[in-house]
């Protein structure tokens, strides 16, 4: 009696007050889950999860290690440039991690003399030809369009010609932006670069097969995260380079440029989606569309045909 009295609480007193404390959190995980269902998150995430996102990511990345890099370190050599450069103007290496990036690589000139006129240079467009195909699978299935096969290899072709294109103009302009307006010129430029870049991306791959105004919102949003994926690797690319350096030697610097590969895919398939979900919520809200069937039911002809402005049948 009188150590209830000292802490002024009593034990059924204690215990209502735990049972408080629980209904409370009780109460907020359920506002919680009302607030999510049906919201543009839930909406978002379903559609992550019906693309497997992280696996595709993960394998997307593995294409670009092993098929694109050949094909950007040969496309640099070619055009009388170190892939050095290329990255350590994508991702603001300094010039240690430059340089150790650098002892990667073979000089351009060497590279360039061992594959021209040689059996290298099939595998050259082979690798830029499968890095583009990965990407048309992955925005294939974001947009639930038919896969053509054999018939998109010139449109892969096209894109990898526009990518050389804008990388070579990126290179040239670069610079002269950021020397008249400095870093926010050079980022707002980046943004319309990007947005630009990543539609027609789109538009070519997919053959035409989505109108390009609905392939807008989905640029727009790959565009924002692709600079905000450059910023955030601007400043601390070069500190994870020297890192894995220390730690596990050149095969470190693998293991970073890896990690900022995974980010490309994260961006390439959230920019998708999130564009995707954005249009639909848009279209729901003011009576235009409607949202798109539950992930079990997604994906047949009809659906697709729904994605391209039929409607399903009743």
């Amino acid at each position: 009696m009188a150590s209830a009295g000292q802490d002024g609480k009593s034990p059924e007193g204690a215990a209502n007050g735990k049972r408080g404390v629980r209904q409370r959190v009780q109460r907020g995980i359920e506002a919680g889950k009302g607030k999510y269902a049906g919201s543009s998150a839930e909406h978002l995430w379903r559609r992550l999860d019906a693309m497997d996102f992280i696996n595709q990511g993960t394998l997307f990345a593995a294409t670009l290690l092993l098929c694109f890099f050949p094909f950007l370190i040969v496309a640099s050599a070619l055009a009388g440039r170190s892939v050095v450069t290329t990255l350590a103007r994508d991702t603001g290496l300094d010039s240690q991690a430059a340089a150790a990036v650098g002892h990667l690589f073979a000089p351009s000139a060497a590279t360039a003399s061992a594959v021209v006129g040689t059996a290298s240079m099939v595998f050259f467009v082979l690798g830029g030809i499968a890095a583009a195909t990965a990407l048309q699978e992955i925005y294939e299935r974001a947009f639930e369009v038919p896969h053509r096969g054999m018939k998109d290899i010139p449109r892969r072709l096209a894109w990898l010609a526009v990518l050389i294109g804008t990388s070579l103009l990126t290179g040239w302009a670069g610079p002269g932006l950021r020397h008249v307006g400095g870093p926010v010129l050079l980022a707002a430029a980046g943004l319309v670069w990007a947005t630009g870049f990543w539609w027609l991306t789109m538009w070519i791959l997919l053959a035409g097969q989505i109108p390009g105004q609905k392939l807008f919102p989905a640029a727009c949003a790959t565009g924002v995260l692709y600079v905000a994926m450059e910023v955030v690797f601007s400043l601390v690319f070069s500190a994870m380079v020297i890192s894995n350096e220390n730690k596990y030697g050149p095969i470190g610097i693998i293991f970073a440029l890896l990690s900022y590969l995974i980010a490309i895919g994260v961006v390439v398939i959230l920019g998708a989606v999130a564009g995707l979900v954005w249009q639909e919520r848009s279209s729901a809200r003011t009576g235009a569309g409607h949202l798109p069937l539950p992930a079990g039911n997604r994906g047949g002809p009809a659906d697709r045909q729904h994605q391209r402005g039929v409607p399903r049948p009743a």
